[in-house]
């Protein structure tokens, strides 16, 4: 029986020091048995660079305005990457809390010996959306004789089959790094069934993050040492580089003749802070960017108002228990055949294999 993802009220914010979920609230669906690895040393990330352009960027800030046009203002992730992002995203990935890259890796090095005996060999290896370079390599360098890797959209049209429009006899998707928890379980059963569609009775290997331990996430999120907060905020610095005239030091035309009508003043990236928020039902990490006045953010030609206390939402990280995670995984068509957890619980990686 399907599920149905009814759209319901906004559910109430959960601080996260506030909030500790108890064991039973992740029941495990009676599938297949989640295997514990042993601990393993975990490769570091390296930091990229940080020499973002300043040209005016007519996508962004389309991107943008789209985004800040919406009822609840949030902005597609795509709109936080520039080379800063990038830079302070890596530094942030070092902190122990900021786990799920290094984890997924040193996962993968575990149990893709395990993955290549069962998906058997010369497959084709179909990636959805993403996956972390470190991770990837590790899963290619264990399969038997792999053909090169495609990578696909999370949604457009499926890939032409190989030579008489037959499946080959292995076929394996891989959806890793943070694809799955980026999708809220209504999109991510859609994307499970594009897979589903693609692959037949091939394989499906999926990583997920099962963390719900919320001072953990509290820490990932919105950090002490101020990385992911600087992360999120660096999209203001990006739009006020892409005005061309609305720098933190130096107001805009348009806000030097708003006068002394504070709703009309122009905001800078100093009057936001960045927030992070746990939501339930389901379980999710949400940041947002909070104006800390009224006032208007110039969007090129436009100009977007925001109360006091306004957020725009930045990021939506998803959290899914392996049981949560299976149960929507055999809605979608597949039977889950193995689930491993890294040593301390934090990342989990489930093969499935498409239902016959």
């Amino acid at each position: 029986m399907r599920h149905e993802f009814e759209s319901r009220p906004a559910s109430e914010s959960v601080w996260l020091k506030s909030w500790h979920p108890r064991s039973a609230d992740a029941v495990e669906a009676p599938h297949c048995p989640v295997e514990p690895r042993t601990a393993v040393e975990r490769p570091s990330l390296a930091e990229g660079g940080n020499t973002d352009s300043t040209e005016i960027d007519a996508a962004f800030l389309e991107a943008v305005s789209r985004g800040l046009s919406l009822p609840e203002k949030a902005l597609a992730p795509a709109c936080l990457w520039d080379e800063t992002g990038a830079d302070l995203l890596a530094r942030a990935a070092e902190d122990p809390d900021c786990y799920p890259a290094s984890r997924e890796a040193g996962l993968l090095g575990e149990v893709a010996a395990e993955v290549a005996t069962l998906v058997g060999p010369e497959p084709r290896v179909l990636v959805f959306g993403a996956a972390p370079a470190g991770g990837l390599d590790a899963l290619l360098t264990a399969l038997d004789r792999p053909h090169p890797p495609e990578i696909l959209p999370l949604d457009g049209a499926a890939p032409r089959p190989d030579g008489d429009g037959a499946r080959p006899e292995a076929l394996l998707g891989a959806c890793l790094g943070a694809t799955a928890g980026s999708l809220a379980p209504a999109d991510l059963v859609a994307v499970l069934e594009r897979a589903r569609a693609i692959l037949g009775r091939g394989w499906l290997l999926v990583g997920t993050d099962p963390n719900g331990d919320t001072e953990s996430l509290l820490r990932a999120h919105a950090d002490d040492g101020g990385l992911m907060a600087a992360f999120h905020l660096n999209v203001l610095h990006r739009l006020a580089r892409a005005n061309g005239d609305a720098t933190p030091d130096r107001p805009s035309e348009a806000g030097a003749q708003a006068g002394t009508d504070a709703a009309a003043a122009p905001l800078g990236p100093e009057d936001f802070r960045h927030e992070a928020r746990v939501r339930l039902d389901p379980f999710r990490v949400e940041t947002h960017l909070v104006a800390e006045r009224a006032g208007t953010l110039r969007v090129g030609d436009e100009t977007i108002p925001f109360a006091h206390g306004e957020s725009v939402r930045t990021g939506c990280a998803y959290r899914y228990a392996p049981g949560v995670f299976q149960e929507l995984a055999a809605d979608a068509g597949w039977e889950p055949v193995r689930c491993w957890l890294d040593p301390d619980g934090l990342f989990s990686l489930h093969l499935l294999r498409g239902e016959a």
